[in-house]
């Protein structure tokens, strides 16, 4: 596939980002027009209870913060875990980790955690999808090589215990809280708040900071543990530490907006084939590129059948599925070849 400069490839994504965000804040059973941005939101933080105001200040902007960081999260994670597992196929949902974070999420909720503080939830989502990641390494990788397939299956174990467990605590839920906890499960941005983006966004700029930070030892992780043994990086340490980071990223996401898949899977590598593998570039190209397709699959969800909103977890796996499958194919094809 042709290369593009990234100043090309930014520029793009900046101006698509802009167009996307602004088809969000303004489309929906009330009309919005974009003029009304400024004094809307700031009528509303001034104690305005207008229709417009309340509409603008505390449904659409929240809700377009929390897909921009939650979608810049999700992709920026599954470009780590890809270079982290030396696989195209790896994501924060296709490997399980979503749903170990999601399963610590709604234990939590029965619990209820989230009365105890804003954090509670996402810590929940955090240790139990620390847990899940390590759990799927330590199965998929023999003497320091992590197989492709074994990282698959295991992924879809542990999804599948993940899953009977969060039915277990479905099953034991109070019927009024029952439908809740199942749009949740299927992701959602229905009902985001400040409070939400808030989470979020901090969780989202710690973990790309670091991220970031290690972008050159990503590029030699990628390359395989030798070589990066070979150039002095301390490999396990490094991938301990990435994978946490994963982890907390992931955890904040799911405790915000469900349990929304693919995401980590589909920018991460349309980007690696348009830029390349340097993750200087490949990450805030992900980031970037993963707010702008949860903010257009949230587009659909609330548009495509409107008045009825549909979970946007459905459009991204809608999305998502063929794109893995088309892999799976591919990654067959190479090894047979190979």
């Amino acid at each position: 596939m042709k290369r593009f400069s990234p100043v090309t490839v930014f520029v793009f994504l900046a101006i698509l980002f802009v167009v996307v965000a602004a088809v969000e804040i303004s489309v929906g059973p009330m009309w919005l027009p974009l003029s009304r941005i400024i004094p809307d939101t700031r009528a509303y933080f001034l104690g305005s209870h207008s229709a417009d105001a309340v509409v603008m200040g505390a449904i659409r902007l929240p809700r377009v913060v929390v897909a921009l960081f939650v979608g810049a999260g999700l992709a920026s994670t599954g470009a780590v875990l890809q270079a982290v597992f030396r696989n195209p196929m790896a994501d924060p949902g296709v490997i399980g980790v979503s749903s170990g974070a999601a399963l610590g999420a709604v234990f939590s909720m029965q619990l209820g955690a989230a009365a105890i503080g804003i954090w509670a939830v996402p810590m929940f989502a955090f240790v139990a999808g620390l847990i899940t990641v390590f759990v799927i390494y330590a199965l998929a990788t023999v003497k320091g090589f992590t197989s492709i397939y074994a990282l698959l299956l295991a992924g879809v174990a542990i999804s599948a215990l993940s899953g009977a467990g969060v039915d277990l605590l479905l099953a034991l839920s109070p019927l009024q809280s029952l439908q809740q906890a199942l749009f949740w499960l299927m992701g959602g941005l229905d009902g985001s708040t400040w409070t939400n983006a808030f989470i979020v966004g901090l969780f989202f700029v710690f973990g790309f900071l670091i991220y970031y930070i290690e972008a050159p030892t990503l590029d030699v992780l990628s390359l395989g543990d030798e070589q990066a043994h070979g150039v002095g990086v301390h490999v396990e340490r490094k991938k301990r530490l990435l994978l946490t980071i994963c982890a907390f990223v992931v955890g904040s996401c799911i405790s915000v907006s469900g349990a929304i898949g693919f995401v980590g899977l589909i920018i991460p590598h349309s980007m690696r084939l348009i830029l390349g593998p340097s993750h200087r570039m490949l990450l805030p190209a992900s980031a970037i590129g993963g707010a702008i397709l949860l903010i257009a699959s949230d587009i659909v969800a609330r548009t495509v059948m409107m008045p009825v909103e549909i979970n946007i977890g459905i459009v991204t796996s809608a999305l998502g599925v063929p794109f893995f499958l088309f892999l799976l194919r591919k990654q067959q094809r190479l090894s047979r070849h190979g």
